[in-house]
């Protein structure tokens, strides 16, 4: 049976949200984020080569006349496998669903059976759920709207990518975390990847966080909204963190306090 490996979420996604360029996403080999005022795209997909260790290195920036794209970047991340056995918590019951689904599906259905989708009220709950050790629990005062899980399997409804994304607002800076996780059943590198519709330039840093990790940055210029962004890049325990924020420039100091605040939440590796 052939699994396709995007599923669509747009009717989780609060309208609100999606008018100050938080994202529409849809998931699987490859993730797409679209935002809604800027159509830009972020991508997870595979990489055939990264330096030796878990990390992040940009690509390449990418300009005008890509597939209808005007600019973007990519970004690779070397993620760990994990044992299945590893994720201890009530998540393991989503293999026993997912085959259940697989098995049930017609074969003419737009939906897609080798995926399970489960929306909490905060990330703490989405973290216990899932039960893994390493995951990194973030503690800040930001107003949480709510955390989705998302589980994709294969084709025997075994667990293979994990993907815990929050959604947050402090103030006028609107934001997601997103931690995302692979099992040895999937163990493919991965790329974080922006594409956007506008004429738009990117800026690369990094920073060295709190707990001694490298905190891999790319800012936007302004986008037809008027709004700035930012995304914040850490690999811990083989784990990819994100940070994606859009805000207007006057509100630049609160959203580089966000950044590091996250950045400076990792904990040495104990893995």
């Amino acid at each position: 049976m052939n699994i396709p490996r995007i599923a669509d979420v747009l009717g989780l996604i609060d309208e609100d949200l999606l008018n100050t360029e938080l994202p529409k996403r849809r998931w699987g080999k490859t993730a797409k984020i679209l935002l809604t005022a800027a159509c830009v795209c972020l991508v997870l997909g595979t990489v055939s080569a990264l330096a030796a260790g878990a990390g992040t290195a940009l690509l390449a920036k990418l300009r005008k006349g890509e597939d209808g794209f005007e600019s973007g970047y990519d970004m690779a991340a070397q993620l760990t496998p994990f044992p299945e056995e590893a994720l201890t918590g009530d998540i393991r019951e989503v293999p026993a669903i997912i085959r259940r689904q697989l098995e049930e599906a017609p074969i003419w259905s737009n939906q897609l059976p080798n995926t399970y989708y489960r929306k909490f009220d905060t990330a703490a709950q989405a973290l216990e759920y899932v039960g893994l050790a390493e995951l990194q629990p973030i503690r800040w005062n930001v107003e949480e709207t709510w955390t989705i899980l998302h589980v994709l399997g294969g084709a025997r409804g075994e667990i293979a990518d994990v993907s815990i994304m929050t959604y947050c607002q402090k103030g006028e800076v609107r934001f997601q975390t997103q931690a995302w996780l692979c099992t040895e059943n999937d163990s493919a590198d991965t790329t974080f990847s922006v594409r956007t519709t506008e004429d738009v330039d990117y800026a690369e840093e990094s920073f060295t966080a709190a707990g001694g990790f490298i905190c891999h940055v790319i800012r936007s210029t302004a986008l037809e909204s008027g709004n700035v962004t930012y995304d914040g890049c850490i690999v811990r325990a083989g784990i990819l963190y994100t940070l994606h924020a859009a805000y207007p420039p006057s509100e630049e100091a609160q959203a580089d306090e966000l950044l590091h605040t996250w950045a400076n939440q990792f904990e040495s590796e104990t893995r």
